[in-house]
């Protein structure tokens, strides 16, 4: 029996219990697919101080099987960083500092694309740019369940770096897309979208119109984020393009520390542990938030 035992990876168990991340139902997951891209990539621009611009595609395949596509036009990742990102559950920076986001927990669009790799077979595909003069990093990664660990499967393991002068050649040839932007009154020509990400997922979903659907989610998303620009191009080629009605960006949410009150006493003892030097006055004042030098100096007192 002893024998038996092995530890369990956190990809393989979402592997086995993806309901736990909202893909119990081809509907569901398709919906959730949608939400967890776009929800990065309002992050991402936000992040950068850039008025979001999103397109989001949705071709139909065959029957419930469908490629989801989503592109931004933030500030694009770090070419080591994309394969942790899509590749890898519980990797991100929102974790670990006391701030409201989108998302936290570095689960999300990973899971979409472990997914994806699930009932389909296929590998997410990422498209990333920096800036107009740095290549676009092109890479096709699925996750090895049992380590999860991202595996690279084009460019021989290293993905592949796509020159801005050999891109629209190299696109078209190897049916990669590239979105632009396009003038809504057809006075000027399309222009470039000089930094973001693409990602690119297909999987086994069920398309539906009406209310809890991806339509439904992108109109409320347009809704509630008025800086936002969303181009959204459904199963039938129909395109939406819901205008953002400002240039200013929502106020950046500011990291806090943690009130004495919510922290239990093991947390107290684990941040205690992480300190190396200073005293318990100063470990007080500087990990919490409404804890003075006088107020750090009554707890030593009383303890």
């Amino acid at each position: 029996m002893a024998a038996k035992q092995r530890t369990i990876s956190v990809s393989e168990f979402f592997a086995k219990n993806r309901h736990l991340l909202g893909f119990d139902n081809p509907r569901k997951a398709l919906l959730t697919t949608v939400k967890e891209a776009v929800d990065n990539s309002l992050d991402a621009c936000e992040e950068a101080g850039i008025c979001p611009e999103i397109w989001v595609q949705i071709d139909q395949l065959k029957q419930n099987r469908f490629l989801v596509a989503i592109q931004d036009n933030g500030p694009g990742i770090l070419k080591k960083q994309i394969p942790l990102i899509f590749g890898k559950l519980l990797y991100g920076s929102k974790f670990h500092r006391l701030r409201m986001s989108r998302g936290q927990q570095g689960i999300g669009i990973s899971a979409a694309g472990m997914y994806g790799m699930l009932t389909t077979g296929k590998p997410v595909k990422i498209l990333s740019k920096l800036s107009v003069r740095k290549p676009y990093h092109y890479y096709e990664v699925q996750i090895d369940t049992k380590t999860n660990n991202p595996e690279i499967l084009n460019g021989k393991g290293d993905g592949v770096d796509i020159a801005a002068k050999n891109a629209a050649a190299y696109m078209e040839k190897h049916d990669i897309q590239w979105e632009r932007y396009y003038d809504v009154e057809g006075d000027e020509a399309p222009a470039e979208v000089k930094s973001g990400t693409r990602v690119s997922i297909e999987l086994e979903g069920r398309y539906h119109r009406g209310r809890g659907s991806v339509d439904d989610y992108l109109e409320q998303t347009a809704i509630a984020n008025p800086h936002v620009t969303l181009h959204y191009r459904d199963t039938d080629g129909t395109l939406k393009v819901y205008k953002r009605s400002t240039e200013v960006l929502p106020p950046e949410p500011k990291e806090i520390k943690p009130h004495p009150y919510g922290v239990e006493l093991g947390r107290l003892v684990t941040m205690l542990k992480e300190v190396k030097t200073g005293t318990i006055s100063q470990f007080l004042t500087q990990s919490f938030s409404r804890v003075s030098s006088s107020v750090a100096r009554r707890i030593c007192e009383t303890a």
